[in-house]
């Protein structure tokens, strides 16, 4: 049986196009929630440490933008990766969270590429205000999301692709 999610969840929004951010964002405080934006993975992950309060669920963008230059990717505690990547790092903190995916890429065309994660809701963009509420409340009302592996390529890595 599913619980209702609690009435002030917060949220964290990670796409780098402004206008998907502005589309999420005044349903969702509209409908109560208090939203956080980044528009990378780097912002993200520091905002999602270093916020004060508990985010309950993160909405991200699958592909987001490549990386900058950066020295070592392990020892940077927010290292710029896309989506998938930086559903992982979430992961490893342990914490009870929920993840949807989102993506303008349709669900198939993704899936054949191993970029869609099982267990995972996705959201296809573009989306109504509807579908959106429906299914973050949907997801803040199930379980945590709980880490799994990445599927592995020939040369034993995940495949993900950047694109710009």
């Amino acid at each position: 049986m599913a619980t209702e999610p609690a009435p002030h969840s917060t949220i964290l929004i990670v796409d780098d196009d402004p206008t998907t951010i502005l589309l999420a964002t005044k349903p969702l405080q509209l409908a109560g929630y208090t939203v956080l934006q980044a528009p990378g993975s780097a912002e993200a992950l520091r905002l999602y440490t270093e916020h004060p309060q508990p985010i309950h669920l993160i909405l991200t963008d699958i592909f987001l933008p490549p990386p900058d230059f950066q020295l070592s990717v392990e020892k940077n505690p927010y290292p710029r990766v896309n989506g998938l990547e930086m559903v992982d790092l979430l992961l490893e903190k342990k914490r009870d969270i929920r993840i949807i995916l989102m993506s303008s890429t349709p669900g198939p065309d993704l899936c054949s590429r191993g970029l869609i994660r099982e267990g995972l809701p996705f959201l296809n963009k573009p989306f109504t205000s509807e579908v959106l509420l429906t299914l973050i409340h949907e997801t803040l009302a199930g379980p945590p999301t709980t880490q799994s592996p990445p599927k592995p390529s020939a040369s034993g890595k995940a495949e993900v692709e950047w694109v710009d």
